[in-house]
Parts: C-alpha cells; sequence; structure tokens
C-alpha cells in the first residue's frame, strides 16, 4: 500500500494534466468538443447530425445568408442517440441555440456505440461526458479506472502508438464545427453493397421524441433535414418510403418543417461526392446555400 496508492496518485495527477494537454490534439473529433466545453460558441443555428453534418452543413454560408452565428454538432457514425448526448452536453457548457437543424436519415436510429470512443478521452475528467457517455461507452475497466491506460494502450491509425495521436500539432481542422473534405469521388464502397436497410431501436426513438419535447419546452425551433445522398444510394434504399414516412409521421406530431434534398439536383452528380454518403466541399457550399436559403424562407429565425 505504501507503494502502490503514492503511485496511482502519481500517475492520476500525470493524467490530468496529460488531459488538458490532449484536448487540443490534433484530431478533429477532439478538437469538437474541446471548442463546445469552452463554452463560447453560444450559436443561434446548431446543426445536428453525423459526419453528415459534419462534412455537408457549411456554417459560413449559413451566417452570411442568415445573417447568424451557426455551428456544427456532428458526431462521425454514430446515430441519433449519441447525437443527442452531445446536444445536451453542448447545451450544459453553452447557451440554447434559436433553431436547431436536425439530420434524419436512414441510418438515425440505431444506437452505433463504440464508434471512435478515443474522442472521449482527452475529457474522462469532465462532468458532463460522465454523466452522459461514461456508462453505456464500451469503455474497459482499465480505460475506466487505471490512470493513462486509455492513451498508453490504444493504437489508432497506422498504428501510431496513442500517445503521440493524442498530442497537438497546432492546426486547427474544423470551422465552427465543420470541415470541408476537397477529395474525388470513391464509389467503391456503395459498389459492395447490395441494399441499405432502415433500421429502429426503440430507444432511439424515444430518447428521439423526448428530445424534442425538451427543444418545444425550451421554445427552441427544430427542423429536419433529408442531406442530399448519392443517387445510387438512394437507389439501394428499398425501404426508403418507410424512412420518409417514419419521420414526417414525427414532424406531423410535433409541427416539426421538414426540409429533404433526397432528390436535389447534385445528387446525380458524382463530382459533388467523395462517397455516396458525403459531399465534398464542392457540394457542401451548394447543398448549404440551398439550405440557408429554405431555412430564410421558413421564418423560424426570428
Amino acid at each position: 500500500m505504501l507503494f502502490t496508492v503514492p503511485c496511482y496518485l502519481l500517475l492520476t495527477g500525470v493524467d490530468y494534466l496529460f488531459s488538458q494537454v490532449a484536448k487540443h490534439s490534433s484530431d478533429y473529433s477532439i478538437e469538437s468538443w474541446n471548442e463546445l466545453m469552452n463554452g463560447n460558441i453560444d450559436a443561434d443555428v446548431v446543426a445536428v447530425g453525423s459526419s453528415r453534418v459534419t462534412e455537408h452543413v457549411n456554417p459560413l454560408v449559413l451566417d452570411s445568408v442568415l445573417q447568424t452565428n451557426a455551428y456544427v454538432l456532428g458526431m462521425d457514425g454514430r446515430a441519433i442517440y449519441s447525437q443527442i448526448k452531445k446536444y445536451h452536453v453542448y447545451r450544459e457548457h453553452n447557451a440554447k441555440p434559436k433553431v436547431i437543424i436536425q439530420n434524419v436519415d436512414v441510418f438515425s436510429m440505431i444506437k452505433r456505440l463504440g464508434i471512435c470512443k478515443t474522442q472521449f478521452f482527452p475529457f474522462f475528467w469532465d462532468k458532463s461526458i460522465r454523466k452522459y457517455f461514461f456508462s453505456e461507452e464500451p469503455f474497459t475497466f482499465w480505460e475506466k479506472y487505471m490512470p493513462m491506460y486509455r492513451y498508453l494502450n490504444v493504437h489508432f491509425r497506422s498504428n501510431m502508438p496513442g500517445i503521440k495521436f493524442f498530442l497537438p500539432d497546432g492546426q486547427k481542422k474544423l470551422t465552427k464545427g465543420y470541415r470541408g473534405l476537397d477529395r474525388p469521388w470513391d464509389g467503391s464502397a456503395l459498389a459492395a453493397v447490395d441494399s441499405i436497410p432502415f433500421l429502429v431501436d426503440s430507444t432511439c426513438v424515444q430518447a428521439f421524441k423526448d428530445y424534442i419535447s425538451e427543444a418545444k419546452a425550451e421554445n427552441v425551433q427544430m427542423v429536419f433535414v433529408f442531406c442530399p445522398l448519392y443517387v445510387g444510394a438512394t437507389q439501394k434504399m428499398t425501404c426508403l418510403k418507410e424512412v420518409h414516412d417514419f419521420y414526417y409521421s414525427i414532424a406531423k406530431t410535433y409541427d416539426i418543417p421538414v426540409l429533404d434534398y433526397t432528390n436535389m439536383d447534385i445528387c446525380s452528380d458524382s463530382t459533388y461526392f467523395y462517397n455516396a454518403m458525403h459531399l465534398n466541399y464542392r457540394g457542401s457550399k451548394v447543398f448549404s446555400d440551398s439550405l440557408a436559403n429554405d431555412i430564410k424562407k421558413l421564418g423560424v429565425l426570428k
């Protein structure tokens, strides 16, 4: 005990100090959390969703058209269950927005926990992360309770030792939560898929409805948005009508406007996409301009 307890306390102190450094990691998902927790965003418009808002919704275009302060709260690979929790953490550190642009799609109603769990590692000392993510994310016992283990044990991206991954490089990867990617079209992943199903988890549906009710109680206007998909992906969704019926039914119940870009002109042109699910930088500018002008027509920003 005389040896173990002092060593554990020393490692705990090292963990705390290293976590403060790791918050400035060169990884964009960590950068997003760090900006959120600094509490200086206080946007009038927030776009909530997966990577399909991180890479589709350009807040600078929204700011220009709507004369507002917009911010993107995206979570790569995560569905609505995790997205809602990120919004809750945002609210604990920032003022409520006037409008939530909520991306909805075929992938939204499943949990998909554990994807890119390294994004939470520098924030284990933050009470809101522990409150919303600590119990359900598949962190191991040692990652949770052994100081520094989560940094030293993980290997990420080309077998890079974990501790190097969490060191900052001084370069920002995001613009107000947005990451525009100038990549060429790659249809290989789409070609490997025969069909795209619509899966619904009842826990996610209830969490979604509670989230909508909370927004209404705070007098925050929500807008459902179907972001553009490449037409080849849409054609592989035999459940497309079911997807639309599901979200339009919820929208009708809660009196929420819906903006649907499933059949937007750019959806048939691969030069605007880098894969079937994601717009490239050029495509995101075109889409964001249409989105901003459509939101303006709705008159939800007052």
